[in-house]
């Protein structure tokens, strides 16, 4: 149970979900900050539980396969034989204690119940986050409020003040008034006037360059149109090939599917691949054209080893 427990914590530091197949999925939830009356708590990550996420992804089996040094089949005979001791327990009414991820207990009524730990310490977004304790500020000394009284100056002044301006600005102004009399024309520059001949030619001259650019661009939009055009068949006729496949398990980096492709080839299953990842990297027993014929090789392979019991039809 503590393996179990421990191996799960591994998985969460690195993914956001951990499924245990037959149990459920724990799952990462960012809770935000929030303001008490006297603290403010930092904004933290929780872990959630979620009993319909119980279908074999593989994540957890290689993981013990890894740290075990055991084959992934062994490690699916260890977690199936974890999973039934926890739901033994359940079933007698007893709380299975889950390490720094929480605990399962069941209710009255028959569900499963998570009590998460008070906090996941052990994940990489609640290190460094604290509380912060709030302190209740009193004013001991009190202003007083100071009265200001403002004087404005009586109407004589303004008048007084309105007339100096005046004053001042016409003797600004007044010097210049008497240079307008010796103005100076020669210095400005004549229009040129061109004649109705040579605009007609410019014009012409730019209507026939605007025409080349035109026929020009139009020639370098049909090729292009034509070489996407190559492109677009070129690729329908590339997927065409081998469109169903049969994927045996799903990883999320590519060095643990090629270590499982490894493992299929030793099991004599020579035409396994890893498939270009979408969101993860898929390995694939074998691909197929018709979609039957892949829906009829998945019911063989599910009945010949339990090792693909989850086994299922991918279309690409």
């Amino acid at each position: 149970m503590e393996k179990l427990s421990r191996y799960i914590e591994i998985l969460l530091v690195q993914h956001d979900y951990v499924i245990v197949p037959g149990l459920g999925g724990f799952i990462i939830q960012p809770q935000s900050a929030t303001i008490l009356s006297d603290r403010i708590t930092p904004p933290l990550a929780g872990i959630a539980f979620n009993p319909l996420l119980n279908s074999n992804d593989g994540l957890l089996a290689y993981e013990i396969s890894e740290r075990e040094h055991i084959s992934y089949r062994a490690a699916m005979e260890i977690l199936e034989s974890e999973v039934e001791s926890i739901l033994s327990r359940l079933q007698q009414g007893k709380r299975v204690d889950m390490g720094n991820i929480g605990s399962l207990q069941k209710n009255s009524n028959g569900n499963l119940i998570f009590s998460p730990a008070p906090r996941a310490d052990f994940l990489p977004a609640n290190l460094g986050m604290t509380e912060v304790k709030l302190w209740e500020r009193r004013n001991t000394k009190t202003d007083e409020r100071k009265k200001v009284t403002i004087t404005l100056p009586s109407v004589s002044s303004f008048r007084y003040a309105a007339a100096c301006a005046l004053i001042f600005g016409m003797l600004l102004v007044s010097p210049r008034m008497a240079d307008t009399k010796h103005n100076h024309y020669a210095n400005l520059i004549p229009l040129e006037i061109s004649s109705p001949l040579q605009s007609q030619a410019a014009v012409s001259k730019n209507a026939s360059t605007s025409n080349l650019a035109t026929t020009y661009n139009e020639k370098q939009n049909q090729d292009s149109l034509s070489s996407a055009k190559k492109e677009n068949i070129e690729h329908s006729l590339n997927n065409q090939n081998n469109l169903y496949h049969v994927i045996a398990a799903t990883f999320y980096t590519r060095n643990s599917a090629e270590k499982f492709c490894v493992q299929l080839h030793e099991l004599k299953y020579t035409e396994a691949q890893v498939l270009s990842p979408a969101k993860n990297f898929k390995v694939a027993v074998r691909s197929f054209r018709r979609y039957q014929e892949a829906v009829e090789f998945m019911e063989q392979l599910r009945k010949s080893d339990a090792l693909f019991d989850s086994a299922w039809v991918y279309c690409k």
